[in-house]
């Protein structure tokens, strides 16, 4: 009589599990380098809206306080083109929601001509 040997294949072989790792390994190798750029030009292109968003409000200010007789942002305004600082707004009614929201001059600059406009560079 011959004895039937019930072979126990439960699970995964170590072959199988390397490949597996060595696979995972790829493609993380591929994408976090492309994650980390992403998140890196997000934070650019958030710093130059935040700057829009900043020229913007500069441009409405100066324009009501030439009306109303008031200081504009830079007091006086300039002859020639000048580059916003963030000691010009702390004379104003203009503030920022915090201390980083200011934009990083290293990735744009406001610049307020002798209208009171803005123009960005980037």
């Amino acid at each position: 009589m011959s004895k039937l040997v019930k072979s126990n294949n439960k699970g995964f072989s170590l072959v199988e599990i390397v490949i597996v790792v060595a696979i995972l390994a790829i493609l993380s190798a591929l994408l976090v380098p492309r994650i980390i750029d992403s998140v890196t030009e997000a934070k650019v292109q958030k710093k130059i809206a935040d700057a829009r968003m900043l020229a913007s409000e500069v441009v409405t200010y100066n324009t009501l306080a030439k009306l109303e007789g008031r200081a504009t942002i830079p007091n006086p305004l300039p002859a020639t083109e000048v580059e916003l600082t963030k000691a010009m707004l702390d004379s104003t009614y203009l503030e920022l929601p915090d201390d980083d929201s200011f934009p990083d001059t290293s990735i744009v600059k406001i610049y307020v001509d002798s209208e009171g406009n803005t123009s960005l560079v980037y």
